[in-house]
């Protein structure tokens, strides 16, 4: 029982050093001229999420688990975030199911796979997404909680 008293305090300790790409281990971003917020969910969460502002006033929020694994992340903001940092290993299928698609008026781009989802859009000076693993959800968590 102790030691789940201190488990979110373990967690945002842990996510309070580094940030990570999706489904990826802690790895550090380029943190030249970023804000780095970290909060624990709530008392009683077996993960965390850790906000960071970017240089480009981009907003980016990581949820992490116990285990350190990032499990979903979102972003918001007047530039794209480094796609290819947030996105890992999951980069390379975005861009797959990017290239599936007609070029011409494309502002959104929706990936849906039993291993990932990627929600991609925006336009200059207002880009959002988000992207998540469904496999790596703690438990009680769900896709409405990623926001």
């Amino acid at each position: 029982m102790r030691a789940t008293r201190f488990f979110p305090a373990l967690l945002l300790a842990y996510a309070g050093v580094s940030h990570a790409a999706l489904g990826g281990l802690p790895e550090q971003f380029n943190s030249e001229g970023t804000t780095v917020v970290s909060s624990v969910s709530s008392a009683v969460s077996n993960y965390v999420t850790r906000d960071t502002t970017l240089a480009t006033g981009t907003h980016v929020r990581e949820y992490v688990s116990g285990d350190g694994v990032v499990f979903a992340v979102t972003w918001d903001g007047p530039f794209l975030p480094d796609l290819k940092a947030l996105l890992g290993k999951y980069f390379d299928t975005m861009g797959a199911e990017s290239a599936k698609l007609p070029r011409a008026g494309r502002s959104h781009l929706a990936v849906d796979l039993p291993e990932v989802v990627i929600n991609s859009g925006g336009h200059m000076r207002a880009f959002e997404g988000s992207a998540w693993i469904p496999a790596e959800f703690p438990a009680g968590f769900t896709a409405d909680d990623v926001h």
